[in-house]
This record gives structure tokens, sequence and C-alpha cells, in this order.
């Protein structure tokens, strides 16, 4: 399945819409991963970690500034956790329950595998290597769904 986003900016520094630009770069990367898994198989995909986890940092990014996480604001040290505040955000929604309920439970699952991606550096016991490892691309894909979906 090919996704689409279209950045909806004028371009200009006030202007510029970084969700949507984020959610636009992960989609071409899922699409670009996917032609490039066409013919050889995930197998033969080059730098394939790496491009599943610039695909999921685009979408971490898209979703922390859609939930306002990355917000300028003073009271910054307060705000609450990422699965805390799309959980109320869907709870003031029309979403329905079950549709809730899968869209938080989706998110936890995201959450340790962008955890990892943007905690990649070294680490003692690479742990963060080990998570990144794991994901597949039933997940990625889940995880896009997901973030469109939100």
């Amino acid at each position: 399945m090919r996704y689409y986003c279209r950045r909806a900016s004028a371009g200009s520094p006030l202007s510029t819409n970084l969700q949507l630009y984020s959610l636009r770069k992960a989609a071409e990367g899922w699409n670009d991963l996917v032609q490039a898994s066409a013919a050889p198989g995930l197998d033969g995909v080059k730098d394939l970690k790496e491009r599943q986890a610039f695909i999921l940092v685009c979408l971490g990014l898209s979703l922390s500034q859609l939930l306002g996480q990355n917000s300028p604001s003073p009271d910054k040290d307060r705000m609450d956790q990422p699965g805390s505040l799309l959980s109320n955000i869907l709870a003031r929604s029309q979403v329905d329950r079950i549709t809730r309920h899968r869209l938080n439970s989706t998110f936890r699952d995201f959450l340790p595998y962008y955890d990892s991606a943007r905690h990649f550096g070294i680490n003692k016991d690479e742990k963060n290597y080990r998570t990144i490892d794991g994901l597949t691309m039933p997940e990625l894909n889940c995880f896009c769904h997901m973030t469109l979906e939100v």
C-alpha cells in the first residue's frame, strides 16, 4: 500500500508544518522501501534497518508535533508523556471506544521503537540496537497506519 501526504505550508519559517512534512517524509521513505523490496525481497534491501529507523523517527516526530509535545511552552517540564497526551486527546474526541483502544495500544507498542531510534548512539547493553533489529515490516506498516489515523 502506498501512503500519500502533502506538506501544506507556504514554505516560510512561520508557516512550515513540521508535523505534515515529517509525515510526508515517512510516507516517501515507506513507499521507497516497499519499492526497493519488491523484486529482491527484504534481504536484498540496502540499509534496511537504517531506512526503517528513519521512517520510525519521522512518524514519531510527526506525532510529537501533533500532540504538542515539542511546544515551546514555559510549562514544558510539566507536560504529560506522549502516551498520556494521545490518550487524553482521544478521550475527548468523537472516536469510538474500540478505535480509541486500538490507537492507544498501537501507540504504546510504537513508543519503545521510537525511543530506541531517538537514542541510537552508543549504549551500554545495545538494547536500542536489539529493539530496532526486532522491528518488522508489518509492525512498521501498522505504525504508519496508526500515525495517519491519529
